[in-house]
């Protein structure tokens, strides 16, 4: 009996974990659906821009806006400037999500950005309930650069998926 219940567990837990599948991304533009993931023939690295909204996992993330902030009174930024992204998310997925500011990362040339802790508001942190939607800002401590690149991992995916877009701030 122990034997068998030994070699049934890591068979068991092999089949829950291929169910799980690989993190789905789609652009979502208006009526149409665009799924990423399924057509080959596109290129494997999509690159995103501020104004599209992209489906991961049921949830819609969509950077509205990016300029540059002023850093708050009492802490400068070391690189020089504050680039502020308003992020709108949205949960169309069957279940609960989260979405966290610490899933972002941006970078500019071979510089991995800081991020900036200097405004009382609150960077985006959420769990969003089915259907629910909210919307957040992302800052980093940045130096001038002609465009930057912003990159989401989601924390509870099975693959190192990424998704990127390219920030033109003017």
């Amino acid at each position: 009996m122990k034997k068998s219940l030994l070699l049934s567990l890591p068979i068991a837990a092999a089949l829950l974990l291929g169910a799980c599948g690989e993190t789905t991304v789609e652009k979502v533009d208006g009526k149409e659906k665009q799924s990423t993931e399924k057509k080959k023939e596109e290129k494997k690295d999509v690159v995103y821009k501020v104004g599209d909204t992209v489906k991961v996992n049921g949830v819609e993330i969509t950077i509205t806006k990016a300029a540059f902030t002023a850093p708050a009174e009492y802490s400068e930024a070391e690189n020089g400037k504050v680039l502020t992204l308003d992020v709108k998310v949205k949960n169309s997925s069957d279940s609960q999500a989260f979405v966290d500011s610490t899933e972002f990362g941006l970078s500019y040339g071979d510089t991995q950005a800081e991020d900036y802790y200097g405004y009382n508001d609150l960077a985006i942190s959420q769990e969003l309930n089915k259907g629910k939607q909210a919307t957040g800002k992302l800052y980093f401590d940045v130096k001038s650069a002609k465009s930057y690149e912003l990159i989401y991992s989601p924390t509870f995916a099975f693959d190192s998926k990424e998704i990127k877009w390219k920030i033109s701030v003017k």
